[in-house]
């Protein structure tokens, strides 16, 4: 089977070579991931090791998505875990010596990277009415995170069309039933890069809303208050969840090809329906953290600065407590 989004179709297989210094998603990338993910093939990214991801591509990737890099030795490895790869003729394969798979020993090098990556995720439930308007939670999320509104928006990047809410709820209304999976780009005179994605899709109660902003951060820039955000976007919206990260890397929200250190969270956002399912009898040590209660009922539980990797045994802790209901 041919496509002409992909360069070269395997049974197992969907190969697309991308050269560019910055690869995006763009209208073929997510022809490419569309075509894919329909034959229950994973695509491949194939690129150089100068090049760089956007983050909505970064945030595609995955089991059914793989980026595949070329050194200068001629060796392909994987762009994000640096496992070096292997072409068999259907599909890149890991090379694995004993049970571990072996990784190319220029993955782990460069110089440290120049800030963090901070993630924002957040899930509403609307119910499916006449006058649902969609957006509004990505405009609050851009505006305590940048000082400014989402700039653009669009099905792939560059994100060109100007941000209206209207409009934006209008096509994912049109695609309904279907899913909608949109990019959003923050205001480009704000101080921090922002840039994240939305995704829209019917619930059994209703519409779910889920979108993720980036932005990025100097390595001495404090983080945002995420608790009030939190309890802002819950005493309006019906909130399912909120989770927030960090990652070392490039202030430009861009992946490079090595390791740039691990991620580490910084909160989680506990539904007052969640908190109501636990047990009465169950604890949770809280040391170390900082909770914040709402007047819905629900709370913010704070694990750490996103500087910390060890601060995932507290978020994991949380989860664990309350459980995945309404946490996953």
């Amino acid at each position: 089977m041919e496509h002409p989004a992909v360069d070269l179709c395997t049974d197992l297989t969907g190969l697309l070579i991308v050269n560019r210094p910055v690869v995006s998603l763009s209208v073929r990338m997510a022809e490419a991931l569309r075509f894919c993910a329909e034959t229950e093939r994973q695509l491949v990214i194939a690129g150089h090791a100068g090049g760089r991801l956007t983050l909505p591509l970064r945030l595609m990737l995955g089991p059914a998505a793989r980026w595949a890099v070329k050194d200068s030795d001629g060796v392909y490895y994987d762009g994000l875990n640096g496992a070096v790869l292997r072409w068999d003729g259907a599909a890149f394969v890991p090379q694995i010596e004993g049970t571990e798979a072996v990784v190319h020993p220029r993955f782990p090098s460069g110089p440290p990277p120049e800030g963090l990556q901070l993630l924002v995720t957040a899930t509403v439930r609307h119910p499916a009415t006449e006058g649902l308007v969609l957006g509004e939670v990505t405009e609050i999320l851009h505006r305590e995170l940048t000082g400014s509104g989402p700039q653009g928006w669009g099905t792939c990047e560059p994100a060109a069309i100007p941000w209206h809410k209207d409009a934006l709820t209008a096509l994912c209304r049109e695609r309904s039933p279907e899913p909608t999976r949109l990019v959003c780009v923050g205001d480009s005179r704000a101080d921090r890069r922002a840039i994240g994605t939305l995704e829209v899709d019917r619930a059994e109660s209703g519409v779910e809303e889920t979108t993720t902003v980036a932005v990025g951060l100097r390595p001495d820039d404090s983080l945002p208050d995420l608790a009030e955000l939190a309890d802002r976007i819950g005493s309006h919206f019906g909130l399912a969840s909120m989770t927030a990260q960090a990652v070392p890397g490039r202030r430009d929200l861009t992946t490079e090809p090595r390791f740039n250190g691990l991620p580490a969270p910084v909160g989680v956002a506990v539904t007052a329906e969640a908190m109501r399912q636990t047990p009465a009898n169950g604890t949770l040590d809280v040391t170390g953290m900082r909770v914040r209660h709402f007047d819905t009922g629900g709370a913010w539980y704070g694990v750490g600065e996103g500087r910390n990797p060890e601060d995932w045994a507290k978020f994991q802790a949380v989860m664990a407590h309350f459980g995945p209901a309404e946490q996953s």
